[in-house]
């Protein structure tokens, strides 16, 4: 199958799902019921929801600043307008590209960062310190509400704690990665002596590119640093949710908050439409489920909540896309270079 047909088909699988769960989601609504939740919603609750969401792009960027730190010392606002676009482009463009463009926007914005250490720098945070604080927090909200610990199984209770040690021993992989890469990318070709030279040569460099990417972790302070910078954007992210909770009048506690952050930051890790449209929705449905909120008003609360986060980023993106000379034409293109 050529690589486009594998897009095409990838966006298909896309938007089935979230066409499936849109329906799964709306099937029983009392659209009476639905739109009433919305009319009566005090939306200047969304005041302190939006601020914290700003909030948050710039704690991200900031986080990233101590990671690029050690290959250059790049400016704050090359940071801050990376950041958003390549949000903004999961929000509008398809197969989450999101990542790729923001390492792209960032390599074209200072040469002296590769897109492959960028690379490096997102997927060890996204795929390591966002996990770890993720499943940290879960953990904490597990140990700490009994009521919740009701509603929730023992296998489910078990595999957050391994999920937690196994996202530990990817972050030390990580650094072994960063120590000894030449070694890595030997053992690698060793075992795959049935590659042509040059493709172990490719390997080779590709990983000592990446590896550029993860210099920081070398460094303890630096590692601890965006692990605490980490947790913070998270606990941040969790407290925004609380404030569309208000806007509803719901009457739950504020480990709901944190338990939605999880289950939808699980939900949008399945192939989607761009905007995490049904996954985002339904993972907000299934959290509040737990805490007795009817079908209508969780559904209101899901359309409510996505559309503050995907209205603010989408249009921050859009004015540091605009700011940097870029399309959108050109961040799709960027990602097949």
């Amino acid at each position: 199958m050529t690589r486009g047909r594998q897009r095409l088909v990838y966006i298909a699988i896309g938007l089935i799902v979230s066409a499936l769960l849109i329906w799964m989601l709306f099937r029983n609504i009392d659209m009476a019921e639905l739109l009433k939740a919305l009319r009566e919603a005090d939306y200047l609750w969304l005041i302190p929801n939006i601020l914290m969401i700003f909030l948050t792009m710039y704690q991200r960027a900031y986080r990233w600043r101590f990671m690029i730190a050690p290959i250059k010392r790049v400016p704050f606002p090359n940071l801050i307008a990376a950041t958003c676009i390549g949000f903004m482009a999961n929000n509008v463009l398809p197969l989450r590209l999101g990542e790729f463009v923001r390492a792209y926007s960032l390599s074209r914005q200072d040469r002296g960062v590769t897109k492959s250490a960028s690379l490096a720098t997102i997927f060890v945070e996204r795929m390591v310190f966002d996990v770890v604080a993720l499943l940290l927090i879960f953990a904490a909200v597990l140990t700490f509400s009994p009521s919740l610990r009701a509603h929730i199984s023992g296998n489910i209770i078990a595999a957050t704690k391994v999920a937690i040690v196994v996202a530990l021993i990817g972050l030390l992989a990580m650094i072994t990665l960063a120590l000894r890469p030449n070694q890595i990318g030997n053992i690698l070709t060793k075992y795959l002596f049935f590659f042509p030279e040059k493709a172990n040569d490719f390997i080779k460099s590709v990983i000592v590119k990446f590896s550029q990417g993860l210099e920081f972790l070398k460094d303890w302070k630096a590692v601890v640093n965006v692990g605490v910078q980490t947790l913070l954007i998270w606990i941040l992210m969790g407290i925004s949710n609380y404030f569309v909770f208000k806007a509803f009048g719901f009457d739950i506690p504020l480990d709901a908050s944190f338990v939605l952050l999880v289950v939808v930051s699980l939900a949008i890790l399945m192939p989607s439409t761009p905007g995490y449209i049904g996954v985002y929705h339904y993972g907000v449905f299934l959290s509040l489920q737990v805490y007795g909120i009817t079908d209508e008003r969780a559904v209101s609360c899901a359309l409510v909540l996505h559309a503050a986060q995907y209205i603010v980023v989408t249009l921050m993106g859009f004015y540091f896309l605009k700011k940097e000379h870029l399309t959108l034409k050109d961040l799709g293109e960027s990602v097949g270079d």
